[in-house]
């Protein structure tokens, strides 16, 4: 099997884990610090030295030294939003958890309780905002870049050989896994339409660039990545389709997996449209 195939299935695969293991396993909170950030890194590193061939070597300083410093911004851009992220969330949950209180509390005594008022009109929308919103946004604008950084790599220095058969079933696998995780993760982090526009830039980034140059099907990890947006754009398609408001009326708006229980005490308070519009109009 392809070195980069064979790699690209086992670290979807470790991906998988490392997202899910805490959903079903106590491991707490800084499992997202100790573990899921150091791992991207890890990744990127093997990936780098796994797609990267001698053929290094031909490539002009000033090309690599381009790509490397994306890289570093890439990552970045990842890690600074991997970070904003942790230290929002734990702040907006627990005072999510506590917010019919806060509310209620506020209506009965509107004027003599300041705490209350500053904690609902201030504080939670800002935090809500480095949580789910700025927060989310790094984090898979880097994480997106840093696959683009892969598909330039490969196209440099990539080996360019034929694939076979069981080559494409690991890649399509992995696409799926990653895939799967990717749309779970932008409609969480109200990332849908920047992800759109970046999966439909990379795919035709990728067509112009290395037209002429190199084929998709010798360029595994640029396959991978395709094939994994293509399943991204159409996970989106799909998702949207199902949470039509016709669809909604019968069946009900999907919260988010992973917050469920937040949320049941934020919609105690609001529904959906009313506290979109009150950060809407907070913000």
């Amino acid at each position: 099997m392809n070195r980069v195939a064979k790699t690209i299935l086992v670290f979807s695969i470790l991906i998988f884990l490392v997202y899910f293991l805490p959903t079903m396993l106590p491991l707490g909170e800084f499992w997202d610090v100790i573990v899921q950030a150091p791992f991207f890194a890890l990744l990127a590193m093997v990936f780098y030295k796994v797609i990267a061939t001698e053929k290094v070597k031909g490539i002009s300083n000033k090309r690599m030294l381009l790509l490397q410093a994306f890289m570093v911004l890439s990552f970045f851009i990842f890690f600074e939003g991997h970070g904003m992220h942790f230290t929002a969330n734990n702040i907006e949950v627990l005072i999510a958890e506590n917010l019919p209180f806060i509310y209620l509390a506020s209506l009965v005594f509107p004027m003599s309780n300041i705490p209350a008022q500053i904690y609902f009109w201030a504080l939670y929308s800002k935090i809500y905002y480095f949580d789910e919103i700025l927060g989310h946004q790094l984090v898979y604008t880097g994480l997106l870049l840093l696959l683009v950084s892969g598909m330039v790599l490969e196209i440099w220095t990539g080996e360019h050989k034929p694939l076979g058969r069981g080559d494409y079933a690991a890649i399509i696998v992995a696409a799926g896994i990653l895939g799967f995780l990717i749309v779970q993760a932008v409609i969480e982090g109200q990332f849908v339409l920047p992800a759109i526009v970046l999966s439909i830039s990379i795919t035709i980034g990728f067509l112009l660039a290395s037209r002429g140059r190199v084929s998709i099907k010798e360029s595994p990890f640029a396959l991978f990545v395709i094939i994994s947006v293509i399943l991204l754009l159409a996970g989106l398609l799909i998702y949207g389709l199902m949470t039509d408001p016709v669809y909604a009326a019968f069946v009900g708006r999907w919260p988010q997996p992973s917050e469920a229980k937040r949320l049941l005490n934020q919609f105690l308070v609001f529904n959906y449209w009313e506290e979109l519009w009150w950060l809407l109009l907070i913000l």
